[in-house]
């Protein structure tokens, strides 16, 4: 008697066999299709015409591409062998095989499209009760671009190699000359002489370009660190960025918004700054026109905290937790200007050790961007103990600068400090930040595979497609696998007939 099974690979089968009998009835691929089938796809229909060869279905790639980046296949490449290695994308395709430039060029050519399916997945959700918008929690997370930090170069860095290149091209025309004059003067340069000016001229002009580009950029948009202020010869939009695990890196700074309830992202923003401070308004945007309505309360961490954000989503009639900003150096500091309190009825402030800063004087904003100050000043700093601790000042004097911003930043550091505040508040971490691990983990979207900031913003739209997807799927939502089965057997019956 034989110890082991038998196993015979060309084993053949009497009963027709189906691709759905190797899928489990409640398995991702069967709501990605259901989902999909759904959809109003007119957007990408319509571009299509009538004449020619019949072409895939728009339905067809956009359930490969969603299926791909919930699963963590992202290259037009490996969809294309996972079209015929993967038994849930064979089930998809449907007997199907496009070439991986045909997947490539439909995600290219409808990347615009795509926020627009964004919106009908989230909009799903929300009649499926998935999503309420009473709790939204917004975070950012810096992701690798296509292209290598060391293709960055700085202003000062491009000066330099245009200098470098204008002289390399001066000194070979003069070699050239000279070498001609010693022998048959000749009007034509050599061959080599030619290639090697025609070289450093093409890269003299790419860098000119790219500094003109770098000077064009607004104020905003450039780094305080002369350093940092680069462009990127691969991807322009991209920046250097720092980060707590990855070190330095070149990137952008995607921002989601997550609902509650069931983790579904509600609103997605693009980004290239490292900066998550100017991104809330565009966020709360996002969500308005993704869902139709803002969120009842909003929480944030300290990257967002700034008087104009509090003030926006007051305006906005939302309620806002967002974390004080608490840097390392001012919570080892304990003279810092958030630990001395200010005191609206003597308008003055009190330091740590309790001596009063009366103010001193008024600086009044002679600009529509400048902000009036108000200058508090210690009398009694020269009898402190504390004094060499508390202030570097020359004159031994403390002191404390006020803005209009300072009692909406304190009235939100009073609102997330008390008691419901810290309840509030403390829900943030749970909502938002599995979010990002599940698509860097279980989705292993680690890098973008696309160039520029309009390009990237469609792909991460894709990528918030997929984690959706994900959520509703792991939300008990009715499985669809039951009318394949049913159509399957349907089928075995009139066969066996």
């Amino acid at each position: 008697m034989a110890k082991f099974k038998t196993s015979i690979p060309e084993q053949g089968q009497m009963i027709p066999m189906y691709l759905s009998d190797w899928i489990p009835d409640n398995h991702l691929v069967y709501i990605v299709s259901d989902i999909v089938d759904q959809m109003d796809l007119s957007a990408i229909t319509s571009q299509y015409a009538d004449r020619g060869e019949e072409a895939y279905h728009p339905a067809f790639l956009l359930k490969i591409l969603f299926y791909g980046y919930a699963t963590g296949i992202f290259s037009s490449r490996k969809l294309r062998e996972a079209l015929d290695d993967n038994v849930p994308f064979r089930w998809l395709s449907g007997g199907l095989r496009p070439n991986h430039r045909t997947i490539s060029d439909f995600r290219k050519n409808n990347l615009t499209e795509l926020a627009g399916l964004f919106t009908q997945i989230v909009q799903i959700a929300q009649k499926l009760g998935y999503a309420s918008l009473g709790h939204v929690s917004i975070d950012g997370s810096k992701v690798k671009a296509y292209a290598s930090k060391h293709k960055a170069m700085s202003r000062q860095r491009m000066k330099q190699e245009i200098a470098r290149l204008e002289q390399e091209i001066r000194e070979t025309l003069e070699k050239a000359q000279a070498e001609e004059e010693q022998e048959e003067p000749s009007v034509l340069l050599s061959e080599t002489t030619q290639e090697a000016i025609r070289d450093r001229n093409s890269r003299l002009q790419r860098i000119k370009a790219a500094l003109e580009q770098l000077e064009q950029r607004k104020p905003e948009e450039k780094s305080k660190t002369p350093e940092k202020d680069q462009i990127n010869f691969t991807d322009a939009d991209s920046r250097i960025m720092d980060t707590k695990t990855q070190g330095v890196i070149q990137g952008y700074n995607p921002q989601i918004a997550v609902d509650q309830d069931h983790g579904m992202i509600v609103g997605i923003q693009m980004s290239h700054s490292s900066s998550d401070q100017k991104q809330f308004a565009g966020v709360l945007a996002s969500i308005q026109e993704t869902t139709g309505q803002l969120p009842q309360t909003v929480t944030a961490d300290a990257g967002y905290f700034s008087a104009e954000n509090i003030q926006i989503a007051e305006e906005l009639q939302v309620d806002a937790y967002i974390a004080a900003t608490r840097e390392s150096k001012e919570a080892q500091n304990s003279y810092d200007k958030t630990n001395f309190t200010y005191q609206p009825e003597t308008d003055t402030y009190r330091c740590p050790v309790g001596k009063k800063l009366p103010l001193k004087q008024v600086q009044y904003a002679d600009h529509p961007d400048k902000a009036t100050k108000w200058i508090y000043e210690g009398q009694e700093c020269s009898a402190c103990c504390f004094q060499k601790d508390c202030t570097k000042s020359k004159s031994g004097k403390r002191t404390i600068t006020r803005t209009e911003a300072d009692p909406i930043r304190e009235a939100m550091r009073t609102k997330v400090q008390s008691d419901e505040g810290k309840e509030i508040y403390r829900l943030r971490k749970g909502i938002v930040e599995p979010a990002w691990g599940q698509i860097k983990a279980c989705q292993r979207f680690r890098q973008f595979l696309l160039h520029g900031e309009k390009k990237v913003e469609g792909e991460f739209t894709l990528v918030a497609i997929a984690y959706n997807l994900r959520k509703i799927h792991s939300a008990k939502y009715p499985k669809p696998a039951t009318l394949y089965k049913r159509e399957k057997s349907a089928k075995k019956r009139k066969l066996v007939a």
